[in-house]
């Protein structure tokens, strides 16, 4: 969906876009500071804080290498015309690794229904962002839906791949620890970028602050 927008629209709507971001940002901390690092630490003790800054530095390298479109950095000068093939590759192993989380019993299943919902909110833009530059230094449009599918089925492939690492339970831990270092830097990245104008920090804020109040309710109040 993020894709096909970013393939459409006449604009590039990026004060909207860091918009949306600010708030899945805050939904996307808040949900693994208040689950996801709680439930890892309970299964792997100390250890899963090693696997948490790898994840964390990771992140730093996938960024040199996708120049953090998926932060809504959109500098349309830094690509080349032609296919960003670094960029591609980068988001897409972002997304994949982000899969994992899904697969198997890693977590409970509110956490589960918790993560589903912030990696949909995170990956609506990225994948919007993608598109954007696809569309802009690369003119095959029809190959570009190609690639924005492909690009779209890396979250259910790294479901995939987590549910046959789940019964290798220690490596499977280690492996979603280092999604976790992943998400705290995308979610600080997003959080702590530098505002434009006083008036859009204002909006930010709200952004922000309705992200928190949403990942609060979520944690708190259980649906069956």
């Amino acid at each position: 969906m993020g894709g096909i927008v970013g393939l459409n629209i006449q604009s590039h709507k990026t004060k909207q876009l860091k918009l949306f971001l600010a708030f899945s940002g805050a939904f996307l901390i808040s949900i693994t500071i208040l689950n996801l690092i709680p439930e890892v630490y309970e299964r792997m003790g100390h250890k899963a804080g090693y696997y948490i800054l790898a994840g964390f530095f990771l992140q730093i390298i996938v960024d040199f290498f996708s120049k953090g479109i998926e932060h809504g950095h959109l500098h349309f000068h830094e690509f080349k015309k032609g296919f960003p093939i670094s960029v591609f590759f980068a988001l897409s192993l972002h997304a994949l690794l982000e899969g994992f989380g899904l697969g198997g019993d890693a977590f409970s299943e509110e956490t589960r229904n918790n993560l589903v919902f912030a990696i949909g909110l995170h990956e609506l833009p990225a994948a919007f962002a993608l598109a954007v530059v696809l569309k802009s230094v690369h003119s095959k449009t029809k190959s570009n839906y190609l690639w924005i599918a492909l690009y779209a089925i890396m979250v259910p492939l790294g479901m995939i791949i987590g549910n046959q690492l789940v019964e290798y339970s220690d490596a499977f831990t280690a492996v979603i620890s280092i999604v976790i270092g992943v998400f705290l830097h995308i979610s600080t990245t997003i959080l702590f970028e530098n505002n434009e104008s006083h008036t859009y920090g204002r909006y930010k804020l709200v952004a922000i602050a309705i992200g928190l109040i949403i990942a609060l309710l979520a944690v708190n109040i259980h649906v069956h």
